[in-house]
This record gives C-alpha cells, sequence and structure tokens, in this order.
C-alpha cells in the first residue's frame, strides 16, 4: 500500500513538472520572433509620430485663426468633450423597467 502511495506521489510530481514546462515554452513562443517584434516596435514609432503631427498640425491651424473664432472651436471643443456623459447606458433600473411607449391603436 505504501508502494502505490510513493508512485502516486512520483506520477503526479512528474505530470506536474512537464505540463508546466509545456507552458513555459508556449509563452516564449508567444512573443514571436526577433523580426516581428521589431516590426510592432516600428509599427508603434510610426503611430506617435503621426499622432505627434496630427497634434502640431491642430496647434498650427489654432494659431492661424482669429480670436473669434478660437473662442468658438474652444467652446465647440468643450461641448463635444461633454456630450459623452449623455451617451451613458441608462442605469440598471431604467433598463429593467424601460419607459412604456403608447399603443398604436
Amino acid at each position: 500500500m505504501r508502494f502505490n502511495y510513493r508512485i502516486k506521489i512520483v506520477a503526479t510530481i512528474v505530470i506536474l513538472f512537464f505540463t508546466s514546462s509545456l507552458f513555459a515554452q508556449s509563452d516564449k513562443q508567444s512573443g514571436g520572433s526577433k523580426k516581428i517584434r521589431k516590426a510592432e516596435k516600428v509599427k508603434e514609432e510610426q503611430a506617435k509620430k503621426q499622432e505627434k503631427a496630427i497634434v502640431e498640425g491642430k496647434k498650427k491651424h489654432r494659431k492661424l485663426q482669429s480670436k473669434e473664432v478660437r473662442k468658438r472651436m474652444k467652446r465647440n471643443d468643450r461641448r463635444y468633450h461633454h456630450s459623452d456623459a449623455n451617451d451613458r447606458r441608462p442605469n440598471w433600473l431604467k433598463r429593467l423597467f424601460p419607459k412604456k411607449r403608447p399603443s398604436a391603436h
């Protein structure tokens, strides 16, 4: 009986060791090769450069505008950012009990 118990313990340790080594290998492979990582890094850098160029372009465009137009642009920009508050999903109570629409009869 003791012999079977030892075999079970050794077998579970061996199985755990092999499964952990398999997961470790899959993690290493999921990173991809050096070429893939380098290509992803280049894409990220290009995206950052493009975003920076857009921001700089917006700044130049604002400087070219008159004072009244800059004020109007600033006001509209604030309105635009505050509009997201109205697009929120209704709370759980309103979703559970929506307002009833009048019937078509």
